[in-house]
């Protein structure tokens, strides 16, 4: 027997699944008043007044709170992790404004630095007093792994006996600013990872 023309399966309710139809034993159950709902919602939809569970959801955008572009001025783009404390920025500012200074050995001026000479001397324009030597720096705050780094931490390397022979200025996304070695400058450059101890937090 054929079944009349008004019972046949309509998608009245846009269903998640767009397979799913509406069953014939409601239509006919709901009949007019059906209609008249789903005529109601179709033009809403087509006024875009929908209402809001049936409006389309723009996709969340991704946060990057962690991450800051920044371009070098002298150099390919960067990707820092996002500012640290304000005391903290204030001593990579100082580090960042030294750039080019020569490494001398003892050096703590911008006349000339070692890598604690430098470090000691960009917290100390930001009111943080570290200890002369890069061991001793190294233990002037909290010790944490590299992995738990982030902006403004300071950075060691350490011989086989655990003593700290270099010490640099964490900058986030694998990079860093230090003194290196004689006949060297004050630079950023990528974290290098023979001997890289870990971290401390001040």
């Amino acid at each position: 027997m054929r079944i009349p023309r008004h019972y046949e399966q309509t998608q009245a309710c846009r269903p998640t699944d767009p397979g799913r139809q509406a069953s014939p034993v409601l239509a006919r159950r709901s009949g007019p008043r059906a209609l008249t709902v789903a005529t109601l919602t179709a033009a809403a939809l087509a006024a875009g007044s929908a209402p809001a569970l049936a409006q389309p959801v723009p996709p969340l955008r991704p946060v990057q709170h962690m991450l800051v572009a920044e371009q070098a001025a002298d150099g390919p783009r960067r990707v820092h992790q996002a500012l640290a404390s304000p005391r903290a920025e204030r001593a990579i500012d100082a580090a960042e404004s030294q750039k080019g200074t020569p490494y001398v050995w003892g050096g703590t001026s911008p006349r000339g630095f070692d890598c604690s000479g430098l470090v000691q001397w960009a917290y100390k324009q930001a009111g943080v007093e570290l200890p002369r030597i890069a061991h001793d720096q190294s233990r002037a705050g909290t010790r944490i792994s590299y992995s738990q780094a982030r902006r403004g931490d300071l950075l060691y390397w350490a011989n086989s006996g655990g003593y700290a022979y270099h010490i640099a200025i964490y900058l986030g996304d694998g990079r860093m600013i230090d003194a290196p070695r004689s006949g060297d400058h004050v630079r950023e450059r990528d974290v290098h990872h023979y001997n890289l101890a870990g971290a401390v937090r001040l």
